[in-house]
């Protein structure tokens, strides 16, 4: 480090905090804390939400009278990389944000990472405020995709060294993302030097080539042979050339479910593909040889440890107290 190096301070919990993994239990507090604030950072199933915690990939904050004040899910590991990990969710009770929370789960989550973990990364959408979060911990914007067509929002791609002193490990970024809450292919591009996060991305979603065949609606005029044949006959009358008419009790009509409408999901074109990868590989070529400067801009230290404190019968611990699992 060089003697003009700024130290950042330590990002210290401004009240006493207890980090824990979740169990089971937790899941009603994760759940309710999420639908909350399902803009900021956005829904994960019941059942996934159970395979996590399974995992053991959420950590659970609470306050020094035990009442649980935030969570974080993530894992050490992202696209087979076994030295990037990835941060889904970080969520902070209302009332309790702007007091380090976030960011002691955050240091938990670093912690805990394996050894050959270097970097750890998340997508957050451009429009809200928790990206002003990721740049006060030292994370570099580095990549930028389209969201939802719904939303038309942009994520952006922010990623931080998590290992103290590090200023080596590469950069890294996918080209593209085919899954997540989108469910659909996303071409991922570097955000160009001189442009800040905020700026306007341009976009390009999966093209509509093919789709006007899929989507056309149905010609009214073609019938079901079948059901035009079944609909001929009236409910509950029998018609025999012998007797004539005969009454027959009606059955109660059953509920059909009707199976839920979904849309095809869409693939980028291979040659865009091709393109993209071959723009991130020689950008983060460029980038991780010096050719660019990319550093955060962060207003606290995550990598170093939080400052030892007195806990009961006088021992010492450093930082946050790490539960084990309730």
């Amino acid at each position: 480090m060089s003697n003009n190096a700024i130290i950042l301070p330590v990002a210290v919990p401004v009240a006493d905090v207890a980090i824990r993994e979740a169990t089971a239990e937790d899941i009603p507090f994760i759940d309710e804390l999420q639908k909350r604030h399902r803009k900021q950072v956005g829904f994960m199933h019941l059942g996934t939400l159970e395979g996590k915690i399974a995992a053991r990939e959420v950590l659970v904050a609470e306050d020094s009278r035990g009442q649980r004040v935030g969570y974080v899910i993530g894992t050490d590991r992202y696209f087979k990389h076994d030295d990037v990990g990835i941060i889904y969710h970080l969520n902070v009770v209302p009332g309790k944000q702007r007091g380090f929370v976030g960011a002691t789960l955050l240091k938990a989550m670093f912690d805990r990472a394996a050894y050959g973990c270097r970097l750890f990364c998340c997508w957050c959408a451009q429009d809200i405020e928790a990206n002003r979060f990721w740049e006060a911990m030292g994370s570099v914007p580095l990549a930028y995709r389209a969201g939802s067509e719904k939303r038309a929002r942009v994520h952006i791609f922010w990623q931080k060294r998590i290992r103290e002193g590090d200023c080596e490990t590469p950069w890294w970024f996918p080209s593209q993302t085919t899954g997540g809450a989108i469910r659909e292919d996303r071409l991922v591009f570097p955000i160009p030097p001189g442009t800040h996060w905020s700026d306007a991305k341009p976009v390009i979603l999966p093209g509509e080539e093919g789709q006007k065949k899929l989507d056309a609606p149905r010609d009214p005029s073609i019938r079901n042979p079948k059901s035009a044949a079944s609909s001929s006959a009236k409910p509950g009358i029998l018609t025999t050339a012998a007797i004539g008419l005969r009454f027959a009790p009606v059955a109660p009509p059953t509920a059909v479910k009707k199976p839920r409408d979904r849309k095809p999901k869409r693939k980028n074109d291979p040659r865009l593909v091709a393109a993209t990868r071959e723009l991130k590989d020689r950008w983060l070529e460029h980038a991780n040889a010096g050719g660019m400067r990319i550093e955060g801009v962060g207003k606290y230290d995550l990598t170093r440890a939080l400052p030892a404190r007195t806990v009961g019968a006088g021992l010492v611990e450093a930082g946050p107290a790490l539960l084990p699992a309730a």
